[in-house]
């Protein structure tokens, strides 16, 4: 009877914090629009190390390109 309790209070308590998440998750909203005096027209091209993919990346903020991720590893400048 205990054991039953304990488990019933802990799944009680893992829904409750789940929904307290996805409200907070939801609540917050997208980030906003970058301002477009901050972006600048690059043309910065980058290759996939792991597939061989290839990207071009075109716009970036000011504060400077981070390679994108892709195959869960980041692009190498080509």
């Amino acid at each position: 009877m205990t054991f039953a309790l304990v488990v019933a209070i802990i799944i009680g308590v893992a829904i409750l914090a789940g929904t307290i998440w996805s409200i907070r998750f939801i609540a917050t909203g997208p980030p906003a629009e970058p301002d477009l005096d901050d972006v600048r027209e690059v043309d910065v091209p980058y290759l996939c190390a792991v597939c061989g993919m290839s990207l071009t990346v075109t716009q970036a903020h000011e504060g400077g390109i981070e390679p994108p991720r892709h195959c869960r590893e980041p692009m190498v400048p080509a």
